[in-house]
């Protein structure tokens, strides 16, 4: 019964709606007002963020085997999972001399930075770029045909993405809020709930592949 339930298309975004909604309501109603405390740089989000990654390169270690084409699916996938690690775990704010943002537009728009490491930080920009071009081209044609076939990785791929960009969404609204008010910035409260909303997304990422891969899995041996 419980593979039954695990291998159909609307465990995953299910499964996410409830466990986030309960993350959330722990964290909020239990969180004594600090929620802050919660979502910071060295919190618990971060730590259970970064877990979920450390099992997520282990679990494509694991299903090596599964994947036919080595470097242009499995290898990427390994390696984009990598990034999103070292990025989760704050490696950008190392690798500058001068600066702590290298990989955001700012960064290479201050004419304070060395030149050298403006080519360095857009090569490798553009390498993990072309890393997600590719999969997208290879695999976007069948995703959207599939989606309506009711495909369970497909339903679960599109769970994944859905919070990614929805994540990403809520972490510029506080910015964009403050530049539409001419600088005037959230309540204090309301600030709260969107760092945490955002925080926790990014957090149930890595599981949410993990389970893909897991489906993935499930699916070839049946």
């Amino acid at each position: 019964m419980i593979k039954k339930v695990f291998l159909t298309p609307f465990f995953m975004p299910v499964a996410f709606v409830v466990c986030y909604l309960s993350f959330m309501g722990v964290v909020y109603f239990g969180g004594h007002g600090d929620i802050l405390s919660y979502t910071k740089e060295g919190g618990i989000i971060e730590f259970i963020c970064h877990f979920g990654y450390i099992l997520l390169i282990g679990m494509l270690l694991i299903v090596c085997n599964d994947y036919k084409d080595k470097i242009r699916s499995w290898g990427m996938f390994l390696f984009l999972a990598m990034v999103a690690f070292l990025r989760e775990a704050g490696i950008h704010h190392h690798l500058s001399k001068t600066d702590t943002t290298p990989f955001k537009s700012r960064f290479f728009l201050n004419p304070n930075n060395p030149w050298e490491e403006k080519v360095i930080f857009g090569a490798l920009l553009l390498v993990v770029l072309a890393a997600v071009l590719y999969l997208a081209y290879k695999y976007s044609k069948h995703l959207i045909k599939t989606f309506f076939e009711m495909n369970i990785i497909t339903w679960s791929i599109a769970t994944l993405c859905t919070i990614g960009v929805v994540g990403k969404i809520v972490d510029r609204f506080p910015a964009n809020y403050r530049k539409a008010n001419n600088g005037v910035a959230l309540d204090a409260d309301v600030f709260e709930v969107f760092q945490l909303c955002e925080e926790a997304s990014e957090m149930f990422l890595p599981y949410i592949a993990v389970l893909i891969l897991w489906q993935y899995r499930m699916i070839g041996k049946k």
